[in-house]
C-alpha cells in the first residue's frame, strides 16, 4: 500500500491532445522481473511508495496505459554468470509476459512496427521482449532461433558481467578496452540474420564500437546515458554514440538522475538536457527513451509520480524548444524507424 499519493504534474490541455496522438515507446520496462522475483501484479494498478522511488514500483499496466503508452519493451534476466539454466529462466520470464499480454483485453503481443501501429490505433498497450546480456545464451546461438519464433525485440549484447561475446562498461569483469570478441561478431551476424536488434545498452566503449562496425543493420542503446555530457560508466562515449547514430540506430535515455548527471534528487530536467545534449551531438533522429522503470535504478526524477507523468516530459522536451515533429520522433517514431529497418 502506499504511503502516500502524490500530486499529478500540470501539462497544459493542448500538450495532453498530441501527447495522446503519438505513438510512445519506452525501450526498457522491467516489471517482469518484479513479477518473477516478487510476484509484483503488474495488471493492478499500484501507487509510489516512496518520494522519488528507489529501485522499483514504477510502472504496471494501468499506470502506463494512463501515461499513453503504446509500446513497452520487457526486460528479461538472468543470474550475472553464463549457465544452462539462463535460457531456461528467461523462457519462463517471457511465459509469464506473453500469458499477461494474451489474457489482458488491455494489451496485445506485437512483432513489427505496423503491429505497433494499430495498437496505437486500438488504444491497446503493445508488448515485446528484449533479453539483457549474451551470458543468457551461454554459448548456444540456437536459442536465437526459438527467441525469434516468440517475437523477441533485442538482445543487449552485455549486461553487469563479461560474457563470452563483450564486455559491461559496468559490473563484473568490467573493462573499457577489451572488444567484440569473434564469438560475439557472429552473435552480432545472427541477429542480423534472425533480424532482432542489436542493443548496446551496457557495453563497454571498444565493444559499442566494434558491435556499430559489425553489424549490417540499425543498432540501439536501449537504455543509456552519454559520458560527454556526465561521466559514467553506465553510459557511452560520444563517438560510442556516432557510431550507433551512424547504423541508422537509437539512443535511449535512461530516466535514472544518478546516471543522467550524477544526482539522487534531480528533475525531468536531467532527461531533457541529455536529449538536447545528444540532439546536438548526434541530431533528434536518434534519440529514443528507455526508461528502466523498475529496473532498480537509485531514483526517478523528483518530479515524477512514475511512468503516469510522461505527458511531462513531452511537455518540457517541447518548451525546451524541440520541434513537435522532433519530440514525436524521440517518443516513438524514430524506434520505428529502426524496426521497420530491421524487421519490416
Amino acid at each position: 500500500m502506499a504511503w502516500f499519493r502524490l500530486k499529478a504534474p500540470e501539462v497544459r490541455p493542448e500538450v495532453m491532445e498530441f501527447h495522446r496522438k503519438q505513438i510512445l515507446v519506452d525501450l526498457h520496462v522491467d516489471v517482469i522481473l518484479q513479477r518473477r522475483l516478487f510476484g509484483y501484479n503488474i495488471q493492478k494498478k499500484h501507487e509510489p511508495w516512496k518520494r522519488r522511488q528507489p529501485l522499483i514500483w514504477h510502472a504496471d499496466i494501468p499506470r502506463m496505459v494512463e501515461g499513453g503508452y503504446t509500446l513497452a519493451a520487457l526486460g528479461l534476466h538472468y543470474l550475472q554468470k553464463e549457465s544452462p539454466k539462463g535460457w531456461g529462466e528467461v523462457r519462463k520470464q517471457k511465459d509469464i509476459a506473453k500469458s499477461i499480454a494474451d489474457k489482458d483485453p488491455r494489451t496485445v503481443w506485437v512483432e513489427t512496427a505496423a503491429d505497433i501501429e494499430q495498437a496505437h490505433e486500438q488504444g491497446l498497450l503493445a508488448m515485446m521482449p528484449g533479453a539483457e546480456g549474451a551470458h543468457i545464451l551461454n554459448g548456444n546461438l540456437e536459442h536465437l532461433h526459438e527467441a525469434r519464433e516468440w517475437g523477441m525485440l533485442y538482445l543487449t549484447i552485455s549486461h553487469f558481467c563479461k560474457n563470452q561475446a563483450a564486455t559491461p562498461g559496468m559490473g563484473r569483469g568490467r573493462n573499457p578496452h577489451d572488444g567484440l570478441t569473434d564469438w560475439g561478431r557472429e552473435l552480432v551476424r545472427t541477429l542480423n540474420a534472425l533480424q532482432i536488434v542489436v542493443d548496446v545498452a551496457h557495453v563497454n566503449p571498444a565493444g559499442v564500437l566494434d558491435i556499430c562496425e559489425a553489424t549490417t543493420q540499425p543498432v540501439i542503446a536501449s537504455h543509456t546515458c552519454a559520458m560527454g555530457f556526465f561521466n559514467t560508466r553506465r553510459g557511452i562515449p560520444d563517438d560510442g554514440m556516432r557510431a550507433i547514430a551512424e547504423t541508422g540506430g537509437v539512443v535511449g535515455i535512461i530516466f535514472s538522475p544518478h546516471f543522467l548527471c550524477g544526482k539522487l534528487n534531480a528533475s525531468t530536467s536531467c532527461i531533457v538536457n541529455q536529449a538536447r545534449y545528444l540532439a546536438d551531438l548526434i541530431g533528434p533522429e536518434h534519440i529514443a527513451l528507455g526508461s528502466d522503470f523498475d529496473g532498480w535504478i537509485p531514483t526517478i526524477p523528483n518530479d515524477m509520480r512514475d511512468c503516469r507523468d510522461m505527458p511531462m516530459l513531452t511537455q518540457q522536451l517541447l518548451d525546451a524548444g524541440f520541434s513537435h515533429d522532433e519530440v514525436a520522433g524521440i517518443l516513438g517514431r524514430n524506434f520505428l524507424r529502426v524496426l521497420r529497418a530491421v524487421r519490416g
